[in-house]
Formats: structure tokens, sequence, C-alpha cells
């Protein structure tokens, strides 16, 4: 959002610190002290090299800019290790609201990763089961570090690694041929594909010959029956359609479907692969990799029956992920209980001489914990009683949300039903995607009913509340004044502490885009949101925007809209959307 100031002092700054105005432009810090400027630069890394302490270096690089009067810097300060910029507050305002009306949707993207290629791996549910609880941080982790990758300049690929292969499918197709007829799957197919499932692990307590049974099916089906293999697709259509229609409703997307049975042709190359490496041992039958170095169990590449497991197949997976789709980085969104797995197949593909394996990454988390408030909202179940669907997850936060806003906003449900159901699954969707997202993904998550659904506090309302505020303070002037937003040239530098507190965070967004990607984690950016919520309610109560001269009331309209364009845009990147009323 400040990139022609950046860009600016980067230039002045290369020479004097011997590294790349690009490489300076990356540097760039925003002091949590506004007295001690708008920009800083550390110096840590130069004291080796001139055998000076950071801090002596900061002084003479300060004292050297300053002689050069450059444009828009009030002083330049040398702050402990860092160079620090103080800008002319009115040439600051003015650039960064003009970059925010020059960017639109793409507000604060930057090309740090132009020409480059994420593949990013997320969700991934199993064919004829429910997504669940758990698959939801799955989800809406890898959707919002997707379009974090985006707003860095990557080509992103997001990629549904399906579990769509297994002697589940055997069972199920025994199932499928036994008592299939049972059940109307031209009414409810895939309520009818799950309670197969569920009915033959139910049978097969009673009767593990059954469990014998389906294996033989399926041992038919990997050898290509053509029967079993149009009954397997079926499964497989049957069940996307369903994934499908809640990933539509979180605003979640893929590019491929590449599902574990996508590798099942490269499984035997792959393994001949790790064997032509001298890496593949013999142990108990079965054939494996040995990480006793790295204090690990071997990684199981083949049992004794012959299977392939499913470390193989995600070594498949990398190789055509690098060879075949080119990417330069590869980004796993896998539950903390996967993390062994992911350390040993990384490991073996090291051991293999691929250098891309250190751009291979498992972006672990926590699992959901669910608070019971007394409602019974905490032990929402499936009809089944054994897991907490998705479906139902989102169906409950709806209901409860449209109680909440009948009390709050009666006039727009008797005015505009429709217009009150959308915005309410806004509001319900939004709430339970920020509440996910605001928690450190490497944490268990405990789902609080009334914190994730509150209108204030650090929930997802509350940040679609502050952005419906601006909006409503947008339209009063503009119905005001009869005037669309503010010139550039009209606004002046405001300079209360509240002004200059939202100013300073609003200052900070592209990098908070930046480090978010860098460190795989929204939750610095929904973080991030709530800071911005709340130096706008500081400014908003302390002053009267709409009262005052013209020339003021223009500067803190046009802050305002800088404000509603940032939280607009941060909601967008973590897939919540803001709704117009509330």
């Amino acid at each position: 959002m400040l990139t022609p100031i950046k860009a600016k002092l980067a230039q002045v700054l290369a020479p004097e610190m011997g590294i790349t105005a690009q490489r300076v432009a990356e540097l760039f810090e925003i002091p949590k002290d506004l007295d001690h400027g708008h920009l800083a630069v550390p110096v840590f890394s130069l004291a080796k090299e001139r055998k000076k302490a950071p801090p002596q270096i900061a002084k003479e690089i300060s004292e050297k800019l300053l002689t050069l009067k450059i444009e828009g810097v009030a002083n330049v300060v040398p702050v402990a290790g860092y160079v620090n910029f103080h800008l002319d507050e009115r040439v600051l305002f003015r650039s960064l609201y003009s970059e925010v009306q020059r960017q639109g949707e793409k507000l604060a993207w930057g090309q740090t990763g132009a020409g480059q290629t994420v593949i990013i791996d997320y969700s991934s549910p199993n064919v004829a089961k429910p997504m669940h609880v758990g698959h939801l941080r799955a989800t809406v982790i890898g959707q919002a570090i997707r379009n974090l990758a985006e707003t860095q300049g990557y080509k992103v690929i997001g990629l549904n690694h399906l579990g769509d292969w297994g002697v589940q499918f055997g069972k199920l197709a025994y199932a499928y041929e036994k008592w299939g007829s049972e059940y109307d799957f031209k009414k409810e197919p895939f309520e009818s594909l799950f309670k197969l499932y569920v009915r033959f692990h139910s049978e097969a307590e009673k009767d593990p010959e059954l469990d014998k049974q389906g294996s033989l099916v399926f041992k038919r089906l990997e050898q290509g029956d053509a029967g079993l293999t149009e009954l397997w697709r079926k499964f497989v259509d049957i069940s996307m359609a369903d994934f499908d229609r809640q990933w539509k409703r979180l605003g979640v997307k893929h590019d491929l479907v590449r599902g574990e049975s996508f590798y099942n042709d490269r499984l035997r190359a792959t393994e001949d692969l790790i064997q032509k490496k001298g890496l593949l041992v013999e142990s108990e039958g079965a054939m494996v990799v040995n990480l006793d170095d790295e204090k690990m169990p071997p990684c199981l590449i083949r049992k004794g029956d012959g299977a392939s497991l499913y470390a193989t197949r995600d070594i498949a997976s990398a190789l055509y992920r690098f060879e075949e789709l080119k990417a330069d980085l590869a980004l796993y969104v896998v539950g903390n209980d996967q993390a062994l797995h992911f350390k040993q197949v990384f490991s073996v593909l090291k051991r293999m001489g691929f250098s891309w394996f250190s751009k291979c990454h498992h972006i672990s988390f926590g699992m959901y914990r669910f608070k019971d408030d007394g409602t019974g909202a905490g032990k929402m179940s499936s009809r089944k009683g054994q897991i907490i669907r998705l479906e139902d997850l989102l169906n409950r936060a709806i209901e409860i949300v449209r109680e909440l806003m009948s009390e709050k906003n009666a006039e727009l449900r008797a005015s505009d039903l429709a217009s009150f159901n959308k915005i309410s699954e806004q509001v319900a969707i939004g709430a339970i995607v920020f509440n996910d997202l605001i928690n450190d993904r490497v944490r268990d998550v405990e789902f609080d009913w009334q914190k994730a659904l509150s209108f204030e506090g650090d929930s997802g309302p509350y940040v679609q509340y502050v952005s419906v505020r601006c909006r409503s303070v947008l339209a009063k002037y503009a119905v005001t004044t009869k005037a669309a937003l503010p010139e550039v040239g009209e606004l002046n530098a405001l300079e209360s502490p509240e002004e200059r507190n939202l100013m300073k965070t609003l200052m900070q967004y592209e990098m908070v885009l930046a480090q978010s990607f860098r460190i795989f984690k929204p939750s610095t950016l929904a973080g991030y949101l709530l800071d911005v919520c709340t130096a706008f309610n500081q400014f908003y109560h302390h002053h009267k925007i709409l009262v005052g001269e013209p020339a003021l009331i223009k500067s803190r309209i046009a802050l305002v809209y800088i404000t509603q364009s940032v939280i607009i845009s941060g909601l967008r990147v973590l897939n919540i959307e803001a709704p117009e009323k509330m």
C-alpha cells in the first residue's frame, strides 16, 4: 500500500546498505511506537561486514540520508539498529488513499512469488463419508493460505487429494450389491451411500467374514473389473456432488482433483526408483526405508502382502507435483496427527536426491474441542451419533444468527426476507470461518458458540459490523454532500492520536499479508483485522466524522474509505464475505 514511497526509499538505501533495492523493500518494518517513525529498516546484517555496532551503522546511514533531502521524508532518525523514517503525513495519507483507489480488489498485493507455482493440498475428504467438523480446519485454513499465496503473486493450484481408494471400496461395493436396493439412491444418493458404509461395518462386527469378502471384492477392483470400476466411479461422483455443494457454501474451490486412485499407475515406478536409490530394505516381510539415523520409525513402502501404503502414494504425489506440475512450493494442509508421516515422506524424498524436498511443507493444525454451553449445540451430532457434520454445524450457526439478527434488525427481516436470509448466512458462515482462523492453526480450538457468534469482541461478526459501519458513514456523506469520494489533492494530514494511530495500523496491511503467507498462518491476518477495527472504533467514538470544516470532513471520509477497503479486502483473503447491512 506504500509501494511508491517504499520503492523510492529502497532506491536511496540500496547503495548505502550494499544490497538491491528489491531486497531493501522486503526489509521495511513499521515501528510499534509512532513517535519512532512510520517506516524502519534494520541494519544488523551489516555489522559483521563493517565491523561496527548496528546502532553506529544506523547513525551513519541516517546522517547521510538526511543530507539528500528526500521528497516526502520529514526526518531520518537512527533507533538502536534501525534507520527510521518520519514521513510527511500529508504525503503519506495521500499516497495511501491513492494506492487503495488504484489497486481495487488486489489491494496490497505483492510480486514476491511472481513466476513461481504453489500447489496447496487442502480439505481432501474421503469418498462415501460426510464432511465433518474436522474437515472444516483443513478446508478454511487451506483456502485462506491459497488466497494469501495469490496476494503474493504466485500462480496457485488448489489440489483435492481425495480419499478415493482402498479396501473400504471393496466393502462398499459388497454392501451395495447385497443391500443397495433397500436404499433410495435417486432421492438421497449420498445419504444412502453413507448408510451402506455404516451398515457394512455394523454387520461386520457381528460377522467378521464380511471383512474378508470386502477385501476380495477390492482385489477384483484393483485388477480392473469393469463392473466394479463403474460402480466405484458412481460412488466417487455421488460423493463429489455432495462435497462440491458444501464447498460452495464456504466459497471454497479446487483447481485439480487428484485422488489417491490417480497414483495407482505410478506406484510401481515410484517403488522402483526408491529401490534404484538403494533405500529399500526388507523388514518382517515388508519393504521399508530405514530412518534410524533421524530417530524415526522406518517408512513403510510396501506391505508384506504386496499392498502399497499412504507413504508410497504421497511420494508418487510429490514427484507428480514437482516433476510434472512444476511446483516451486508444495503445501500439505493436514492435521497434527500426520506430522510423523510427513516427516518420513519428506525424509525419503531427501534421500532420493530431490533438492526440492525442502520446498515441501506440512501445514499442520490442531483439532476441535466443543464447549457445551447448556444449549445442547455443543453436543450436536449426526443422526447416527458418530460425528459432528460440517453441514449440521453451518446450519445450526445460521439458525442462531437469524435469531440474533431478528432481535437486532427486525426491520430488515420484515422489509426484505430474502436479503435478511442472505446476510444471516454471510454472518454465520463468516463467524465459523473467522473463529477458526483467528486461532493459531497449530493449537487445538475450543469451539464456543457464544464467542464465535458474538457481534462484539474477537469475532467475525464484529469485523463484518465495522465494515458495515464504514459503509454507512460513506453513504451518509454521499447523501449529505451529494458528492463522490474526495480527490487525492483535497486531503490534509490528520493530527489527532486516534486518526494517526488508525493511519499507522492501515499502513501495515501489505506487510501483514506478506508475513501471513511467509509463516503460513492466516491467524496473523485475522488478528490484524481486529486491530484495524479497534483503531477505527477509537477514531469513530472520539470524532464526529461528518461535522466540521469541509476540508476536515473530506480527509476523515478518506480515512473511513481506506479502513473499509482494508477490512473488506482482508475478509476476502480469509474467504469471508462482507455484508452490506447487519
